[in-house]
């Protein structure tokens, strides 16, 4: 067992593996894959299928959470329903 599973299963949390293949080429709104990938400097990500516009890095994310199997709608940094703070020691 990968020592990540062993890690997130002793402090209750769910490990998935994402291939990372072709993330900042894919749309994570409609699934289209850009012809040719985008250059290192080019920070932002337009879909040419459905128009989208978003950061690189952030549609990058999105497209993995999609693959993992998760809901990316709260990927813009709000809490899950239900989520609580953690109180400091």
């Amino acid at each position: 067992m990968r020592p990540s599973y062993v890690m997130g299963r002793k402090h209750g949390r769910d490990i998935r593996l994402v291939h990372p293949a072709h993330t900042t080429m894919d749309c994570a709104h409609c699934d289209a894959r850009a012809k040719h990938a985008l250059p290192l400097g080019e920070r932002t990500y337009t879909c040419t299928a459905c128009n989208t516009v978003s950061p690189r890095d952030k549609n990058s994310a999105r497209v993995m959470l999609v693959r993992a199997g998760l809901n990316p709608a709260g990927a813009d940094g709000g809490r899950p329903p239900g989520a609580l703070l953690q109180e400091a020691a």
